[in-house]
């Protein structure tokens, strides 16, 4: 997958599900410039966070992803069986039965 290219919705998304232990990216360039620069922009209260709370680039966040999911290990029987399960169970609602039995009295 191309992580550089990929929305920044979907890069933060991808951090939350699997709890990354970094920031979120900084929604445009422009309040990343905004930001970033000398001036009244790093006193703001975004900036002015502890340094591995504040917001960074999104590129830097699309490398932390690319290295998360290419450090990722994956067992193939277990996806191969998801999928087949999947693909037999795809319309049918999961039942658990329980095996208790009503009896109705007449």
């Amino acid at each position: 997958m191309l992580w550089p290219s990929a929305s920044l919705s979907l890069l933060n998304k991808y951090r939350i599900a699997h709890q990354l232990r970094t920031p979120a990216g900084f929604s445009s360039l422009y309040h990343q410039a905004l930001l970033t620069n000398p001036g009244i922009g790093r006193q703001s209260p975004t900036m002015a966070k502890k340094r591995n709370k504040r917001r960074i680039a999104r590129d830097q966040l699309a490398a932390t992803v690319r290295k998360h999911f290419n450090s990722a290990a994956i067992n193939e029987n277990d996806v191969i069986a998801n999928m087949m399960y999947r693909t037999r169970h795809k319309d049918k609602v999961f039942r658990m039965s329980l095996g208790v039995t009503v009896i109705k009295k007449p």
